[in-house]
């Protein structure tokens, strides 16, 4: 299961504009997590609490990620259960059916052709391995999506742009990983978003990383 640290004891953190390097939240302990950050801010998900309450996700140890050897251990992960894939699944079914029955003039003969229903049930059964597929998790230093993973302290770039309306980061390390993810994706799990923030928040302040303007009024950074 994932680290049993509690999200709600978190301090609210003191706004980023205004954090020198000496006022920033301490950098946690790469073996154990602790001191764990605040919360961090341009947080837009709803905190779901103790994830063996979470019927969306998956804790089973089998779903931990792991980046390579020698990063400190995986303190919190997020893995979408079979009930969540299903329900996401079923939401986009329903509006792709809203949509046809829009462009269709609202009116139901084509629900009568047989073929639009097969397509649909195909894209649906396609979706789903790459909806089951999405899995984040973070360290003490680093976090990590699906199979890509930076070192969150040692951030050189970190900008932010927009995509169908979504906010989406591009992270590079100084070993030129690169970890470009829809943010809500950190956002599964709180605890995630709070390691994964602290880091980016300590590569700009104390060690200049490259940003952008929506990065900086997004995320809130100096």
């Amino acid at each position: 299961m994932a680290d049993d640290t509690n999200p709600a004891a978190a301090p609210e953190p003191q706004p980023a504009e205004q954090l020198s390097a000496v006022q920033l939240p301490p950098k946690p302990d790469p073996e154990t997590g602790q001191p764990f950050p605040p919360h961090a801010p341009a947080y837009t998900s709803t905190d779901k609490g103790d994830p063996a309450l979470d019927r969306d996700r998956d804790t089973s140890l089998s779903a931990k990620l792991r980046p390579s050897s020698g990063q400190g251990p995986t303190l919190v992960w997020y893995q979408a259960s079979r009930r969540e894939a299903v329900t996401a699944l079923a939401g986009v079914y329903a509006l792709v059916m809203v949509g046809i029955f829009i462009v269709q003039g609202f009116t139901t003969d084509w629900m009568h052709f047989w073929w639009i229903w097969v397509a649909m049930a195909a894209g649906a059964a396609l979706a789903y391995p790459i909806v089951m597929k999405e899995s984040s998790a973070a360290g003490a230093e680093w976090v990590m999506m699906n199979k890509a993973w930076v070192r969150t302290y040692e951030l050189t770039s970190v900008k932010a742009y927009t995509y169908s309306n979504s906010l989406n980061l591009h992270l590079i390390d100084r070993d030129g990983r690169k970890l470009q993810t829809n943010i809500s994706r950190l956002q599964d799990d709180r605890r995630i978003w709070d390691l994964a923030y602290n880091g980016i928040l300590h590569s700009v302040v104390k060690n200049g990383a490259d940003t952008n303007q929506l990065a900086r009024k997004s995320l809130k950074l100096p």
